[in-house]
């Protein structure tokens, strides 16, 4: 850095106002300046001068700085390059050598001796010039710093471009053209449609104003002078360009535990094998909320359909509620505990159809949720659960056998499908041990604490809210829809329902009258109904058919009735769909153990192959079972495959994410 005084000539700016020393005064304790807006001069008091330096309010200004001289290299000095860091030093050989010397004057007869002198010390083979000497005393005189005795090389040759403004232009055009067409194009393949250009140029213009076309050399440099944006935008788009070259700023900032939610999907880099067949079903899908002050997972839902309502649903419960332990199936220990529970206050999510569902507006609503949607295409505005599903397959899937890697070859000879041992149980223990044990109570390079160490100390001084009962939870994220009573009760997806309570309704309001109700996706056994004058008082409504539809999901009802509106049959006949159900069984069964890994995937769908959370509602008694059930309806011994895949009732597990 440049030393500075208060001298004759020296400049200094004070308060924004340029001054030029004149002089000093022989007491050394004012100088007279001159303002250089002006030219009005002052006396200044070198005290008060200091002072207003040390405040920061006063600097000092360089010739570089006032555009009399070339302005110094900015560049550290050890970033120099070793032929530019030579010649510095060679500077300053002979530079310090004068200074050391004193002479009276700059002439050759007082130089050239200290000259020789220097260059046998330090064997320079081709000593410089009085001329190059007596430039570089005057420069570092002037500048008073070495640093203008770097060499600057950089500023050789021409800065601009000798080919024609318009052929620039053209080869600009050239380039959009050819990268539009493939992302994939070379130099060689804009450098044709240069050629076309200017071949259509050239036929309108005169023959003595023709362009010459570039040679190869010239395509490739002009190509080099492109920014590295356009570049980007020329081979990925803008929008890819835009995120690579965009300064991310601080993001959002929360104080507390559940100010701030993050929702988002995943398929995992992991293949898992059927319970039974013991036959790779494929990659499950992870369905994730982290709370954002704390890095803490809150809850998630885990299984093989695709993102959907009843997954972030499922999510939204496992979060909401307390988690207990629950006894390992395979000798599997957690230790620590899972103490994230509680309403967040704002949950959010991205653009995607699952997410601008009724059933997510009205628990919302219900929960005094706000619901936070990023823009399209901007998963950095939620990029804290963006992270952590990396770090999930990253740090914890990858290293489980079956794993597939988050790029094929990185894969080489490794079989994912031929090395999957994990059910989809077990690996749900294996992913929670990971979270609770491992994960939670490794120092976060951000927070610079265990996640579990931030959500503790923020929960003594805020307390996670809880909705009414845990019951009342489970029934209001039902899917909320409206139909209309008639004398044969509602009709949803084809099936009738009915029940004591709709009788007054239907009397008092008479057939038609249409009443909003709420339906559990994975299970059509029965539904609830609002009242349609406090819209407070909820009734539940169980299907006539209760032993077709009971345990009965959504995918599987619509396969039914697909495969009996195909052959022709009514999907009312309740024995049709008894059969239809039957060989709806028989079809996953068989489907579970064929060859194919996309059939096997389907059999999982359809069979409902994830951990179910176990329910709140009460248990139905067989009373209320066998009056709805119509006559016609024939008894028929439940299959093992069946029984396996009906959600159980009773009260909530830590484990078990649930299906809505």
């Amino acid at each position: 850095m440049t030393g500075f005084s208060f001298q004759k000539n020296s400049r200094f700016e004070h308060h924004s106002e340029e001054y030029k020393v004149q002089r000093i005064n022989p007491d050394q304790t004012s100088v007279v300046a001159e303002r250089i807006i002006d030219g009005q001069i002052f006396c200044l008091n070198i005290n008060d001068l200091l002072n207003a330096f040390g405040d920061g309010n006063l600097r000092f200004l360089n010739a570089a700085s006032n555009g009399d001289e070339p302005p110094l290299c900015q560049r550290p000095i050890s970033e120099l390059n070793g032929f530019t860091r030579a010649e510095l030093d060679r500077r300053l050989a002979y530079v310090a050598a004068i200074r050391d010397a004193s002479p009276d004057s700059m002439t050759p007869e007082s130089i050239m001796p200290i000259r020789d002198a220097v260059a046998r010390k330090i064997a320079d083979p081709k000593p410089p010039s009085f001329t190059s000497i007596y430039r570089w005393v005057g420069c570092a005189a002037l500048q008073r710093d070495f640093r203008a005795l770097i060499p600057r090389y950089d500023r050789r040759g021409p800065k601009n471009v000798r080919q024609p403004s318009r052929v620039v232009e053209l080869f600009e055009e050239a380039a959009e053209r050819a990268f539009g067409s493939s992302p994939q194009a070379t130099v060689k393949r804009v450098r044709e449609e240069l050629f076309t250009l200017i071949s259509k140029e050239n036929s309108l213009r005169p023959k003595n104003q023709q362009y010459r076309i570039p040679g190869k050399s010239t395509c490739y440099r002009l190509f080099s002078r492109l920014d590295q944006y356009q570049v980007s935008v020329l081979r990925e788009g803008k929008r890819i360009a835009m995120r690579k070259f965009k300064l991310s700023g601080k993001g959002a900032e929360t104080s507390r535990i559940l100010e701030r939610a993050e929702l988002d999907h995943t398929p995992l880099d992991l293949f898992l094998i059927d319970e039974k067949t013991q036959l790779p079903l494929g990659r499950p899908t992870l369905t994730m909320l982290l709370d954002h002050y704390s890095r803490m997972p809150l809850g998630y839902y885990l299984g093989f359909n695709a993102p959907s309502t009843a997954a972030v649903l499922a999510a939204l419960r496992h979060a909401i509620l307390p988690k207990k332990k629950q006894q390992s199936s395979i000798g599997l220990e957690i230790k620590g505990d899972w103490p994230c529970h509680g309403i967040p206050e704002t949950l959010v999510v991205d653009n995607g159809l699952e997410f601008h569902s009724q059933a997510l507006e009205f628990l919302a609503f219900t929960l005094g949720m706000r619901i936070q949607y990023c823009p399209k295409k901007q998963p950095q505005f939620k990029g804290c659960v963006e992270r952590y599903l990396k770090t999930i397959n990253y740090s914890f899937t990858h290293l489980v056998p079956g794993t597939s890697f988050s790029k094929y070859y990185e894969r080489g000879d490794y079989d994912p499908q031929e090395h999957a041992v994990l059910t989809l149980g077990e690996f749900q223990e294996l992913l929670e041990k990971w979270f609770i044990d491992v994960y939670a109570k490794t120092v976060h390079s951000t927070l610079g604490t265990t996640p579990l160490e931030k959500w503790t100390s923020s929960a003594k001084s805020y307390i996670p809210k809880l909705p009414e009962s845990a019951q009342k939870l489970i029934s209001e994220m039902g899917i909320p829809c409206t139909r209309h009573l008639r004398h044969d009760g509602l009709r949803l997806h084809g099936i009738y329902y009915s029940g004591e309570d709709l009788a007054p309704i239907l009397r008092k309001f008479g057939p038609g009258t249409e009443l909003t109700l709420s339906y559990d996706p994975s299970d059509l056994g029965s539904i609830r109904v609002f009242d349609p004058v406090s819209h407070e008082i909820a009734y539940t409504a169980y299907a006539k058919n209760f032993y077709y539809a009971n345990g009965l999901s959504l995918n599987q009802h619509r396969l039914i009735r697909q495969e009996l509106v195909r052959q022709g049959r009514s999907a009312e006949d309740p024995v049709e769909l008894e059969q239809e159900k039957q060989a709806l069984r028989e079809k996953i069964a068989e489907l579970a153990v064929s060859k194919k890994h996309s059939k096997r995937r389907l059999a999982a769908r359809l069979r409902g192959a994830q951990k179910q959370v176990e329910s709140a509602k009460p248990r139905i008694a067989r009373s209320v079972i066998e009056k709805p059930t119509p006559k016609t309806s024939p008894s028929f011994k439940k299959s093992a495959l069946d029984a396996g895949n009906r959600p159980r009732i009773g009260t909530f597990k830590m484990h078990n994410p649930g299906v809505m």
